[in-house]
């Protein structure tokens, strides 16, 4: 049988739900916050719902809108072209092989693992940018960022989870 537009056109609208709303809290987040404290503590947003949704909704997000975080947020930041990309795409892999083990874990246990993520999501951005520069880079400019991004993900996390019940139907998430 074949699917009429109108399903075609549904299932394509619920598969682009989980970027959809990665990218409208990205562009909250790059909101400009006239203090440069306040800039080095901003959390990383789309590293924390590209690991919500691929963890979480892997068959909907996928490298393709991993990819695509990656661009716009290379395209906000004053880092250079690919840094982002290449760091949205490692995150992808590490979560898709994470995804095995941890789908089911307890949110403390997933919380946990996503600040060694996010940890090693830093460190190699860090050597990737001194590489960049040719210049020693502190770490710390890096390091306040990981704690914001940390502290913020269950919030982060609770506005994902509410978007996946609203707009998600649990017939769909169960394909």
């Amino acid at each position: 049988m074949h699917d009429g537009w109108g399903e075609k056109l549904h299932l394509f609208t619920l598969n682009g739900v989980p970027l959809l709303s990665t990218l409208i809290l990205m562009f909250i987040s790059f909101v400009p916050i006239n203090s440069m404290q306040f800039n080095y503590f901003r959390p990383a947003i789309g590293l924390i719902c590209v690991y919500y949704w691929i963890l979480k909704r892997g068959n909907v997000f996928g490298y393709a809108s991993a990819f695509i975080v990656g661009f716009l947020t290379d395209a906000y930041s004053s880092s250079s072209l690919g840094i982002n990309i290449l760091l949205m795409l490692l995150t992808a892999s590490v979560t898709y092989w994470l995804a095995h083990y941890f789908r089911n874990s307890s949110f403390g246990a997933i919380w946990f693992i996503f600040g060694l993520v996010a940890l090693g999501e830093v460190l190699v951005k860090w050597l990737l940018l001194m590489i960049y520069v040719g210049r020693f880079l502190p770490l710390w400019e890096g390091f306040f960022g990981y704690v914001s991004t940390v502290m913020f993900y269950p919030l982060i996390v609770l506005i994902n989870l509410k978007i996946q019940n609203k707009f998600l139907p649990q017939e769909y998430i169960d394909e």
